[in-house]
């Protein structure tokens, strides 16, 4: 196995992991705690949310649309875009691509060529 085929997969695992295993399992690991915590010793709140299950649905019921809103919010109005703006000034794939453009805006083609052969 190559070099590339192993950081390929290092970084597929690192996706997979990162973002959805790990995620699943956090997810799970606040509503247990959520539940152990506050609705097993809350003797009020025990008695409306006696099983698991219950707490679980309704907790999802009113948590995932909140979050979906809040993500919907960030995209629109809040930090999102400021985000992508700074990783691609950061990224030199986007570097080399902008100057490569300006290059062929310029009749350069050959120096836009040179410039983006690195990342074929």
């Amino acid at each position: 196995m190559n070099k590339r085929k192993i950081f390929q997969a290092w970084t597929f695992f690192r996706r997979g992991h990162g973002v959805y295993l790990v995620f699943i399992m956090s997810f799970l690991n606040f509503l247990v705690i959520q539940w152990r915590l506050l609705f097993q010793k809350v003797v009020v709140l025990n008695a409306i949310f006696q099983r698991f299950y219950i707490f679980t649905l309704i907790f999802i019921t009113i948590y995932v649309p909140f979050a979906v809103f809040i993500g919907w919010m960030d995209y629109r109005k809040g930090s999102v875009s400021i985000d992508q703006t700074e990783s691609a000034r950061a990224n030199p794939y986007n570097k080399d691509l902008a100057k490569a453009l300006i290059c062929i805006a310029q009749e350069k083609n050959d120096t836009a060529i040179q410039i983006m052969k690195k990342w074929t």
